[in-house]
């Protein structure tokens, strides 16, 4: 392979990558530690490089190994381990010597988006886009950039002609979804969730956007089957706390529009019949089926299905998920009163309590 000849501007060095008593271009200490981290760098590329570092000058020059990987595979699995900052250090040392290849500056443009340097990333992104326009994810990343900076309808206007360009990526169909859940059209990001999903059936954030772009047009159903998709395909994900988070304010709004001013007497009965429950049971037993509760409520109940039905070891039968909830809502006061699950029923159950007493 042929030799290649790398060059920056010293003052374009991101000096966060060097020892703090490093960081000042232009002194011994700078250019040891600058020389030091392109050996290791580079060490892992193959092939044998040579340093040059001055006060206004950082060059490489590299004699590649043709048995070794691509160096562009190297820094792009530098991205994805969450080293960004010597990622894009090696990228703009790339681009130096292949300032018109698209895919340094697409990885680039990427990489820039990702660590907040939107400016930069559009210019990258843009030219990227020039030289390779049959790449419709290079367009996508310029919609999310753009989305970032806050350019909204640019962005819409980016996106919606790369899911045009190709109606079969799910990453052009999830971020024109994201966008358009962002510029308050929900049922619009609809049928672009949707295709998400069907190309990406295990990407849990198409499905969390779905549900959320359900919920919010108003298709109650249609949000809860999309929410707890999105929690069975990874429920120990932040992605999937955000679900049982919207599940929950759709339980919530579901419940607070039949609950009007009164209270709900099938959840005053529930909450009744939990406090006859616990009341017949051992400590030890008691503190058993509110943790087996709290685990199975994890992953949110729906309450406002009367279908839904769910089972814990601690209780015989089946409950629906009003009932469930009511469950845990009891069980969690008795443990700390004033305890927030994310459902609001003090209503029913001060009724309960009352009713409870009277009978006891």
């Amino acid at each position: 392979m042929a030799t290649l000849s790398f060059s920056i501007a010293a003052t374009s060095f991101d000096a966060s990558l060097l020892p703090e008593p490093a960081r000042q271009a232009g002194t011994p200490a700078f250019r040891e530690a600058v020389n030091d981290f392109l050996a290791a760098e580079f060490k892992g590329f193959g092939g044998h490089a040579t340093f040059r570092v001055d006060d206004q000058t950082i060059a490489v020059v590299w004699n590649p190994d043709s048995q070794r990987p691509n160096p562009m595979a190297v820094i792009v699995q530098k991205l994805q381990q969450g080293k960004q900052a010597e990622g894009i250090q090696l990228l703009e040392l790339l681009l130096s010597t292949r300032p018109d290849d698209p895919g340094v500056l697409y990885n680039l443009g990427l990489a820039l988006s990702d660590a907040g340097r939107l400016e930069r990333a559009e210019q990258c992104l843009r030219r990227a886009a020039e030289l390779n326009p049959k790449d419709v994810n290079i367009p996508v990343a310029l919609g999310v950039a753009l989305g970032r900076m806050g350019r909204n309808d640019e962005a819409v206007g980016v996106l919606r002609a790369a899911v045009r360009q190709d109606e079969k990526n799910p990453w052009a169909h999830r971020n024109l979804g994201t966008m358009l859940l962002q510029t308050d059209k929900a049922a619009e990001a609809i049928p672009h969730f949707q295709a998400a999903t069907r190309l990406l059936p295990s990407d849990q954030l198409a499905w969390l956007g779905l549900a959320d772009a359900h919920r919010l047009a108003g298709n109650t159903k249609d949000a809860e089957l999309a929410y707890r998709t999105a929690i069975e395909i990874n429920p120990h994900t932040e992605l999937a706390e955000k679900a049982r988070t919207g599940s929950n304010l759709l339980a919530k709004s579901g419940f607070a529009r039949t609950q009007q001013v009164v209270s709900r007497q099938d959840a005053v009965h529930y909450c009744l019949e939990a406090m006859k429950r616990y009341a017949q049971m051992s400590p030890d037993d008691f503190k058993k089926l509110a943790l087996e509760l709290a685990m199975v409520g994890r992953n949110g109940f729906e309450v406002h299905n009367p279908n839904s039905r769910y089972h814990v070891k601690g209780m015989e039968g089946e409950y629906s998920g009003l009932a469930m909830v009511c469950f845990l809502y009891v069980a969690m006061q008795r443990m700390a009163p004033g305890t927030n699950i994310g459902f609001d029923l003090a209503l029913e159950y001060e009724q309960a309590k009352k009713l409870f007493a009277a009978t006891s």
